[in-house]
């Protein structure tokens, strides 16, 4: 397993895609850094978090579903996805490989964006409840990925269309933006991440009755994550799909 993702890794490193997500990736903190240094304001938790906190949301699936699109793009736009599924190793584990290392990647930006917001809440605001802005960035940033990669690696081995998978991320991007205030948004996973996530940091943006909210939520993002996971092995696997 080890050697098909470095084998992914290899064949990563060549797309230009990657600068182009990092710039996405970090331009919400890009942002409200400049913002605080050109406007000043509070650099509390609540205050300077919430602001970036909403701003990422709206930028993470995108970051989630190009990142995924290009690695599992890549064997459609050079012609060897026959060849990649053909090369004598499991199918499972060729699209493992695949999804582990798209994941990573986004695991990588993220980890950038959580650097930043460390060494700036040190500077500004030192011992401001770190650990609860930790917690609550890494709870987005897992649920959304868990719910969101697998949709947009199905999208993509179905369509075989970069395009389509990302015009999806602007979707869902929106459909995040339009009902993330809603109090049944824990039925759209993204909306249920930002939520619960940013409940941590300032609870009176948490559901108003978080037990239902939470079996609710929970349970839809674990159909899908189950159901695409399925959905994905028997793409790969049915012979049709090898054409």
């Amino acid at each position: 397993m080890r050697t098909l993702i470095a084998n992914e890794f290899r064949k990563i490193r060549r797309e230009r895609f990657v600068w182009a997500v990092l710039a996405l990736n970090v331009a919400p903190f890009a942002m409200v850094v400049a913002n605080y240094a050109v406007n000043g304001g509070d650099p509390t938790l609540e205050r300077f978090y919430f602001t970036f906190h909403n701003q990422y949301t709206m930028v993470l699936p995108l970051v989630v579903c190009a990142t995924v699109a290009a690695c599992f793009h890549t064997e459609f736009r050079n012609g060897t996805y026959f060849e990649w599924l053909t090369c004598g190793q499991p199918k499972s584990l060729l699209w493992a490989a695949k999804l582990v290392v798209a994941c990573l990647l986004v695991a990588v930006l993220a980890a950038l964006n959580h650097v930043g917001l460390l060494v700036f809440l040190l500077v500004e605001n030192p011992g401001g409840g770190l650990l609860r802005m930790s917690t609550a960035y890494w709870l987005l940033v897992g649920i959304s990925v868990a719910s969101v990669a697998l949709l947009c690696a199905l999208l993509t081995l179905v369509t075989r269309n970069i395009v389509i998978v990302n015009i999806f991320g602007i979707g869902l991007t929106v459909a995040t933006l339009v009902f993330m205030a809603a109090d049944f948004s824990y039925l759209i996973p993204t909306c249920f991440a930002y939520r619960l996530s940013v409940g941590v940091v300032v609870p009176d943006a948490a559901y108003p009755d978080p037990g239902h909210a939470l079996v609710v939520g929970w349970t839809v993002t674990a159909l899908l994550v189950l159901l695409p996971l399925v959905a994905n092995l028997l793409v790969i696997t049915r012979r049709r799909y090898l054409r």
